[in-house]
């Protein structure tokens, strides 16, 4: 849900696809890539579930507030604009 309300939106497939991967290398197995079977339909299945879930217990309400704005002007305060590693860091 996190990945949807960014920017740069990510498919459900692409999510399932790096957990799927992680879990092949912490499990040492062969990486291979996962089947669109009827596993990858029920498991994308679950995940609109919890996203529907955690949308209503949020009230439908994803509005998020970045500090972006407040570290740039506590920058410009601290006459630290120009500081590029600082900056960079921050953001």
């Amino acid at each position: 849900l996190a990945a949807k309300i960014e920017e740069n939106a990510r498919r459900i497939r692409d999510v399932i696809n790096v957990f799927h991967h992680i879990k092949q290398i912490r499990s040492g197995k062969t990486i291979r890539p996962l089947l669109i079977d009827q596993v990858y339909i029920d498991r994308k299945n679950e995940v609109i579930k919890a996203e529907r879930r955690v949308l209503k217990e949020l009230g439908f309400c994803v509005y998020v507030k970045h500090p972006h704005k407040m570290i740039t002007l506590y920058l410009k305060v601290l006459e630290k604009e120009r500081e590029k590693n600082l900056v960079q860091t921050a953001w």
